[in-house]
């Protein structure tokens, strides 16, 4: 299946349901807060891991079977419950109010899908086979999990602290391409590693200061 991948931002912002309090849904949520999604989870009974969400604050729970109206205010939709009935009714509903909506394991019920992925801070690499096969796009996250440490995480954060400078240095076009791509092709990613982030800190603005 063809797809168009995006990265949705804002949903601190934006109602997030959850429909299914199991093992499937609790991993939907655990996602779903890493983008600091606001999550409201619908089942008559969770998983102790959504309970202790529950009890930290960190998510609502309406615990209860879903009903035809719960979907009024949302924005995304994740279907996970067991019951094949209750999940097409929650497409049904998700569909006609426009919403974004993903029932698991169901490519016909869903408008979107949602890609195997690793996160390092503000990077993010998202790995999909168009609902072909997900164990490949797992073992293919699990590759890059081993390959792409922690210290990229570091390096994205770094060169979005110095792109406010460069923005100012440099006008619109290929002079500021280039002077972001010798940041980019540096070897500040080695000095993170060896020497920690600030020394790779200090040897970015003396590349900065050159290309000023």
């Amino acid at each position: 299946m063809k797809t168009y991948p995006v990265s949705l931002i804002g949903l601190a912002q934006r109602q997030v349901v959850v429909v299914g309090g199991g093992a499937v849904a609790a991993r939907k949520v655990a996602t779903l807060l890493e983008a600091d999604a606001r999550v409201t989870v619908i089942s008559p009974d969770l998983t102790s891991e959504l309970e202790a969400l529950v009890e930290a604050g960190r998510i609502a729970a309406l615990n209860r079977p879903y009903r035809e109206g719960d979907l009024a205010a949302a924005f995304l939709v994740i279907a996970a419950t067991d019951d094949a009935e209750v999940n097409r009714a929650v497409w049904r509903e998700a569909d006609r109010r426009g919403c974004l909506i993903n029932v698991v394991d169901d490519l016909a019920h869903s408008n979107f899908i949602v890609p195997a992925v690793v996160r390092r801070g503000e990077l993010t690499l998202a790995v999909s086979t168009g609902g072909d096969s997900p164990a490949l796009a797992r073992r293919l996250r699990e590759q890059l999990e081993a390959e792409i440490g922690p210290e990229y995480g570091e390096l994205v954060a770094l060169l979005g602290e110095l792109r406010p400078d460069l923005l100012a240095r440099f006008a619109p076009g290929r002079a500021r391409l280039a002077a972001a791509l010798r940041l980019v092709d540096s070897d500040l990613l080695d000095v993170i590693r060896a020497e920690g982030v600030e020394a790779a800190r200090r040897y970015a603005w003396k590349l900065v200061e050159t290309d000023g």
